[in-house]
């Protein structure tokens, strides 16, 4: 059995897929290692390179080739063929940093818990800058208990681009994310968490995130574009957590209203701003804040930590209905001063 698999979903990702799959692929993490790459019905010359690396890495590179289904669907397309002890996943237009990937795998060879955390470093393509995610609230290389861990709105939670899961854990909680569906990382997220016992955080910081690329699902565009796709995995969180009311620990249940707290606001933020269409807009919004009440009173009742939302609340949505974006404009701005 391999140490770990990698899932590499890949979509007209010819440009940056030579440099993913050659900062996975070096001699030193081969012993240890499994990746499947998904073409997910590419359009360019992917599969091309694909079948190139599998020829050439023929002991470790499996190659899934299907139609288009989604981000979703690569995943649950590699879940399905991963035979690696753990698993995560690795966008084609990503990469990893090779040093610090073998110190991780060397790691992660006498591992055991359910779910391996590492930093990671967003890389902006624009402005040329760099901002790191790190997890140094938590003791390096220190086993922690998931029920025993807090966390707050100022921490950055378990991501895709951080975590390493048990491959045979996301087998447990049945994990199938939503297909021809952009934001199901978010799904990825929590579906988990209600099955996690340990949780070891390690110092390395291993993946980096491409952030700027034309059409990628979290541009202001794409957001808009795609908020069908936002509400319908917000609402998958909202019911999905509500499943596991007083059956859970506070902690764990807790750490799942933040990731529902979280995504909350960009929805907010974007009903505010994004959508063009303000009846739409207000009919979107009361028919999914009621929901929320409904499903998860206590999380609903925190939405009052927006002043928007609490505003909302207040005048029966018709801050919404009727001068949507001036509202937001002002508040937006008031945000601004007050970081300032």
């Amino acid at each position: 059995m391999k140490v770990l698999s990698i899932i590499v979903p890949v979509y007209n990702t010819e440009k940056y897929l030579r440099r993913c799959l050659d900062s996975v692929l070096v001699q030193e993490a081969l012993p240890y290692l499994e990746l499947i790459a998904v073409n997910d019905g590419s359009k360019d010359h992917s599969i091309d390179i694909l079948r190139e690396y599998q020829a050439r890495f023929p002991e470790n590179v499996v190659l899934i080739d299907k139609e288009n289904g989604g981000h979703g669907s690569t995943i649950n397309a590699g879940l399905k063929a991963a035979t690696g002890k753990y698993l995560r996943v690795l966008d084609s237009d990503d990469w990893f940093d090779s040093t610090n990937f073998i110190r991780y795998l060397e790691k992660l060879r006498d591992c055991d818990e359910d779910l391996v955390v590492t930093p990671y470093t967003q890389e902006y393509t624009y402005t040329g800058g760099t901002f790191a995610i790190d997890y140094s609230f938590f003791e390096h290389d220190h086993v922690y208990h998931a029920a025993d861990l807090v966390f707050d709105d100022s921490m950055m939670y378990y991501t895709m681009a951080s975590s390493s899961y048990k491959t045979s854990l996301l087998r447990k909680c049945g994990l199938k994310l939503f297909e021809k569906t952009f934001y199901v990382d978010m799904q990825y997220n929590i579906y988990p968490i209600p099955y996690l016992d340990t949780v070891r955080f390690l110092d390395y910081e291993v993946y980096r995130y491409f952030i700027g690329r034309p059409n990628q699902s979290m541009s202001q565009a794409s957001l808009q574009r795609n908020y069908p796709n936002h509400e319908k995995v917000l609402r998958f969180l909202i019911d999905y957590y509500a499943s596991f009311r007083g059956k859970l620990d506070q902690n764990r249940l807790d750490y799942m209203g933040l990731i529902i707290y979280l995504m909350y606001y960009t929805n907010m933020d974007l009903v505010c701003m994004k959508l063009k269409n303000r009846r739409d807009a207000y009919r979107h919004f009361k028919e999914l804040d009621l929901h929320l009440k409904q499903a998860v009173p206590e999380l609903y009742q925190r939405t009052n930590d927006f002043a928007y939302l609490r505003a909302s609340h207040k005048l029966g949505y018709l801050n919404i209905r009727f001068f949507n974006k001036p509202f937001c404009v002002m508040l937006n701005l008031c945000r601004k001063l007050k970081k300032g």
